[in-house]
């Protein structure tokens, strides 16, 4: 069996509708996870619509879109933050989306658009790139932690209104 052709590239204005796509079906995962911890918020696909479009031309950050055969199955997000007293965390860049289709799971897709958002994160000039996976999120977890990742610190969140 052949394999496929996986090509990543830095997205384009043209391609905001694919990570458009993509980043509405990451939203719906999380949100399937844990509704209270991921909200999806009201005119929530016009207003991703409308944040990709300008963060594909930030120059502090990287959009990438993975293409398996010419299509577009996926995408990341990569963005340098300011350091936050708030999370006394330093100037870092964060990896705040990664997404594959499930068409696309298993040809190595995810590894190769993990690396290139590795890569990106360099270029941006910070020493550390951070994430964050939901708890529920296993094969996530497996991939970042197989590559590198290390935990840093846990989320951890209590339903009010359950006591």
């Amino acid at each position: 069996m052949k394999k496929p052709n996986i090509t990543i590239r830095q997205a384009s204005i043209n391609d905001h509708q694919g990570v458009t796509k993509y980043a509405i079906k990451l939203v719906h995962q999380h949100h399937n996870f844990n509704p209270l911890r991921f909200v999806e918020f009201e005119n929530h696909e016009q207003q991703i619509f409308d944040f990709f479009v300008e963060q594909i031309v930030n120059p502090k950050a990287v959009v990438l879109v993975v293409e398996v055969e010419n299509e577009i199955v996926g995408y990341s997000f990569t963005r340098l933050e300011e350091s936050s007293f708030v999370d006394i965390a330093p100037e870092a860049v964060w990896l705040h989306d990664i997404y594959i289709d499930e068409s696309a799971r298993g040809l190595g897709a995810g590894k190769l658009l993990l690396n290139a958002s590795i890569d990106a994160a360099k270029q941006l000039g910070s020493q550390i790139l951070i994430l964050q996976v939901a708890a529920q999120n296993e094969f996530a977890k497996q991939l970042f932690e197989a590559n590198g990742f290390n935990i840093a610190t846990y989320e951890m969140m209590m339903n009010l209104d359950e006591g």
